[in-house]
């Protein structure tokens, strides 16, 4: 429909009421946030009619617990009332999020029980406030995980483990149908950045669930713009954005989409990873907007913002500076005028948005605040970090760090949710925000070993070492027996160039588990630091001997018995390591261990086998080189064919590692060629 025709038909602008003047560009084109509830849900209501917003997404109980008390008879009342004579009283405006805990996909039937019954509780309360649509996360199969870093492959067909993830997401809806048979709300599926083992991150996913639920017309489609372009979606230009839209009306349907959640993302695309940003803040860039907001079949779909609250530096709350932007979009208006009031700086981010601090609350949710905040969890909060936790397992980062998120967004002091946010950052491969999450932990619980171990680790992943050791310390102060501290410490130090006190904490870890093939490793490198050769030898002996050997423990054996020029031990090491598989360093050390004893053809035949195994291996080139070098001179320098092979063996090397001075001067004194540099 029109805005004209909408103007002349929507209650908000009927003669009997209070707010007939005309309506704002964010009115007619569906615009709104998701606002708080806090107070009684009538007050987001009541909110979002004097930000004169189109569209509202709200939570309509605590979505962070499982179980909630019913609605009231007022309280509904009160809902039903803030809407009337508004803008909102037309049908579609308004859509709720349903609870964070809930896994419909998941395997265990018991869990998955418990999730159909809390999406079961809120259907019904929407359908009692006259809520059209609940946003629901399709769900995680738990299943077999892929790496973070892996892409999404949007085109193929799902996997064994998503398929059955998405028919006991189809099996749950059906269920939940049957139950509350004659309702009209509809379960509203929402695209996802596909981490952890989410489903929903392809189009299909979606399509797959509705085809199979047995009342597709009770299910809906919500889009994300954050979680389709993080997903791997096109979106860089008008052409990009548009047959990414045309993809989802062929596959899924846009005349099934209930509500757009309008997010940039301030991850890169295609990263796989859920990071909300003001408009114009991130990687969506203008297109996948535009496409949106100029879009016909998305005209009277709500189109809700779900980014950081506060104000922006020009003292006007953000939802209404990103809602104005995205307007100015759908008419095709220069954002330029806007530039002065988006404007914002994004340096010294924490965990997302602008905002220095994301977790920042409105007015409204800061007066609820308790005067007195606590580092330790409430029973109900413990049960949401079982939650992150159980995601964490099966490396859905995503859902782990919105439930640590909400968590703090409560009670900013919550320690714990801190030190579940670095872990949950860290393991997702962003060790700078990992490290402000660990320091918040530190800051409220000093006394917190796990903090203190989580800090001392993402900063040894950042090469920040000096401060790596002070928080190993302070962890050790707190378990001084604690092995995985001692062995870091060790570590730490070596990478420090200080092997006198890597040695003290690597004979401690010793100390602590004798059987601790780690802390012979440790050791080894530690007296190998201070010139204890043979005893390196015997540490890396023992560590063999406790556990199955790893090629790196092989291969530092070999440098070991070299260094000790035990040479036929050497060689039956290197030996043993080829044994295991193709190697390029088994095989160069291999040859350099013959080489030493004077076996000069089996070292050039190791030297070649290694350089069969990878072409570019510069020590093998170097080792050919040599050998050829010394052939040549021992021929009184009578066979060119060995020169020519010495010479190119070397200026090889040199093209694949050019700082070696010491192969450029064998080049230049025995005038093998031009100098190669």
């Amino acid at each position: 429909m029109d805005s004209e025709d909408f103007v002349a038909k929507s209650p908000a602008h009927s003669k009997s009421s209070s707010a007939a003047t005309k309506p704002t560009d964010t009115e007619t084109l569906w615009l709104g946030a998701h606002l708080s509830v806090a107070g009684g849900l009538e007050l987001a209501v009541e909110e979002a009619k004097s930000l004169r917003f189109g569209g509202l997404q709200v939570f309509t109980r605590n979505q962070r617990v499982w179980k909630t008390p019913p609605l009231t008879a007022a309280e509904i009342e009160a809902f039903r009332a803030a809407r009337e004579d508004s803008i909102f009283a037309e049908p579609g405006r308004i859509v709720s999020h349903n609870s964070y805990l809930v896994n419909l996909a998941s395997p265990d039937d018991t869990a998955r029980a418990k999730s159909i019954e809390c999406e079961r509780t809120e259907l019904e309360r929407c359908e009692q406030l006259g809520i059209d649509a609940s946003v629901a996360h399709p769900g995680a199969h738990l299943g077999s995980p892929r790496k973070p870093k892996d892409a999404n492959n949007l085109v193929a067909e799902p996997s064994g483990d998503e398929l059955e993830g998405l028919r006991r997401i189809a099996k749950s809806i059906d269920e939940i149908h049957k139950q509350l048979r004659g309702y009209r709300v509809r379960i509203a599926l929402e695209t996802t950045t596909g981490s952890g083992t989410n489903l929903g991150y392809a189009f299909r996913h979606l399509a797959i669930i509705r085809d199979l639920v047995k009342a597709p017309e009770r299910v809906a489609f919500c889009i994300d713009t954050c979680h389709i372009v993080s997903s791997g979606y096109g979106h860089a230009t008008a052409v990009d954005a548009s047959a990414t839209l045309d993809a989802f009306d062929a596959v899924c349907g846009l005349a099934h989409v209930a509500v757009m959640h309008m997010n940039d993302s301030e991850a890169p695309p295609a990263s796989r990873r859920d990071l909300h940003a003001h408009i114009g803040h991130g990687s969506c860039g203008k297109p996948i907007f535009e496409a949106v907001m100029r879009h016909s079949k998305l005209t009277c779909v709500p189109k809700v913002l779900e980014t950081e609250k506060g104000d922006a530096p020009s003292g006007v709350q953000w939802d209404v500076v990103n809602a104005k932007a995205l307007a100015a979009m759908a008419k095709g208006r220069s954002a330029a005028r806007l530039g002065a009031v988006v404007l914002c700086v994004c340096g010294a981010l924490m965990f997302g948005g602008c905002s220095a601090q994301w977790f920042k609350r409105t007015a409204t949710a800061k007066a609820a605040q308790p005067a007195v905040l606590r580092t330790e969890p409430t029973v109900a909060e413990e049960e949401i970090l079982v939650a992150a936790d159980k995601a964490m397992a099966h490396e859905d980062y995503e859902t782990a760090l919105r439930l640590f998120r909400d968590l703090l967004n409560d009670n900013p002091t919550l320690s714990c949710a801190y030190l579940g946010m670095g872990q949950a950052l860290l393991a997702e491969g962003d060790p700078q925000r990992a490290e402000t999450a660990f320091a918040r932990a530190v800051k409220l619980t000093p006394s917190s070993f796990p903090s203190q171990y989580g800090h001392g680790e993402v900063l040894a992943a950042l090469g920040r070492v000096g401060e790596a050791v002070d928080a190993f310390r302070r962890a050790l102060a707190i378990r001084p027996l604690d092995l995985a501290t001692n062995l870091a410490l060790a570590k730490s130090y070596l990478e420090l160039d200080q092997a006198n006190n890597a040695l003290i904490f690597a004979r401690k870890s010793v100390e602590i588990d004798p059987t601790s093939a780690a802390a012979q490793i440790r050791l080894a490198e530690a007296l190998s630091g201070v010139g204890d050769g043979a005893g390196a030898v015997s540490a890396y002996e023992t560590a063999i001997e406790l556990g199955d050997p790893s090629k790196e423990l092989l291969l530092a054996l070999v440098q070991a018995y070299g260094a000790q020029k035990r040479f036929e031990e050497a060689v039956n090491t290197a030996q043993a390591l080829l044994a295991m598989g193709p190697d390029a360093n088994a095989a160069e050390r291999l040859g350099w261990a013959r080489f030493r004893m004077g076996r000069f053809d089996e070292a050039l035949a190791a030297y070649e086998q290694a350089l069969v195994i990878d072409p570019d291996h510069w020590p093998s080139l170097n080792g050919v080189g040599v050998l050829k070098l010394n052939a040549w001179i021992n021929s009184e320098k009578r066979l060119d064919a060995a020169r020519d092979e010495a010479r190119k063996a070397f200026q090889r090397s040199l093209q694949v590692n050019g700082d070696q001075p010491k192969v450029t001067a064998l080049l230049i004194r025995y005038r093998l060629g031009d100098d190669p540099r």
